[in-house]
């Protein structure tokens, strides 16, 4: 054996040695998940990729600024600037500072945007897909159509090549750069040995540039916007196969209350149930119900309308209600109640 491969494995031997106690936690997990979620194979590998691109665009736009703006001349920043493989995400990654609930929440909403993605595209061609949009383009009434071509725009620098999700910063909230870019700037202080200052500052002219209206969610919220003021819409009842997807999660969230990203969680839950109840809420007709079901699940469930027409809508009304709160406020009355509820008992 030579010296580098017997080197390589000491170094293996050493890092495993590091990461042994973790071993029956991630078993653990594995073995009592504490949700009925599943995560197939091709989530957990888009989240991976996903994750490395946006990573990677990250620290391409900080060391740009550093180097273009800011006149930093250190050598493996200049290369990360021009596009070379960047250094930050296994750093990431050993650390533990990838696994921040913003940055977990916010893969596994693209992840599973990108699963309900494939499941349209089962039952419906991509042809059809972009006529949903496309034929807004010639509504009488020019800021919906231009709202149209803005979405198209946006969805095309999103969708990556064999359905990967391409990395573009603009469907990144502040609030989610930000969990992102500090972490991946300290790693690059470390590549650098050095620059920390201007690279903080790189950081911050970042996010000032920061234009959030110009992902596809933002996109997506304002043409379901102007369709919801139009007096000439046809389809008053959103459907992801004559709005897309993405109209169509706007224009449900924007009838239902709560957020894009309630919408998508509630799709990968068992038998969508959330997504039933937020329907029957908003008093869909049963067969456009059952339909949104189909267009959305994954072929292992089936909605009828005997069930969804005994889904009581008083009840559905008051549970929409109760999850259009804030998130921190839902989880502080969940552990208030079950603490109550604990009191009580003894």
């Amino acid at each position: 054996m030579d010296r580098t491969k017997h080197n390589d494995i000491i170094r293996h031997a050493a890092a495993m040695a590091d990461k042994a106690s973790f071993v029956a936690d991630d078993f653990a997990q594995a073995l009592f998940p504490q949700t009925e979620v599943v995560f197939n194979d091709r989530m957990l590998s888009n989240a991976r990729q996903y994750l490395r691109g946006i990573i990677g665009e990250i620290e391409q736009r900080i060391c740009r600024i550093a180097t273009q703006e800011l006149g930093v001349t250190q050598e493996s920043l200049v290369k990360i600037g021009q596009g070379e493989e960047g250094q930050s995400f296994l750093l990431l990654e050993d650390s533990g500072l990838l696994k921040t609930t913003e940055i977990v929440q916010h893969l596994f909403t693209k992840t599973q945007r990108s699963e309900l993605a494939a499941r349209l595209l089962q039952k419906i061609s991509q042809e059809d897909l972009e006529a949903t949009l496309t034929r807004h383009l010639d509504h009488g009434d020019t800021t919906i159509a231009e709202a149209a071509m803005g979405l198209l725009v946006a969805q095309s620098k999103t969708t990556g090549a064999a359905g990967e999700i391409a990395a573009n910063l603009a469907d990144l909230s502040p609030e989610i750069l930000y969990a992102f870019a500090w972490p991946i700037t300290a790693a690059l202080v470390r590549v650098a040995g050095s620059s920390g200052l201007q690279l903080q500052q790189a950081t911050e002219r970042l996010f000032a540039s920061h234009d959030e209206s110009a992902g596809v969610a933002r996109k997506a919220e304002r043409l379901a916007r102007l369709l919801a003021q139009s007096t000439t819409e046809k389809d008053p009842t959103p459907h992801p196969m004559r709005d897309g997807l993405s109209l169509f999660i706007a224009r449900l969230a924007r009838q239902s209350g709560l957020s894009s990203d309630q919408i998508i969680a509630f799709t990968s839950e068992p038998n969508m149930a959330r997504l039933v109840v937020v329907l029957r809420a908003a008093d869909f007709p049963t067969q456009e119900a059952l339909s949104i079901f189909a267009a959305l699940d994954d072929g292992d469930h089936i909605l009828t309308a005997a069930t969804y027409g005994e889904t009581d809508r008083d009840r559905s009304l008051t549970l929409v209600s109760n999850w259009t709160s804030p998130p921190v406020y839902q989880s502080a009355e969940r552990i208030l109640s079950a603490g109550f509820s604990g009191d009580q008992g003894k």
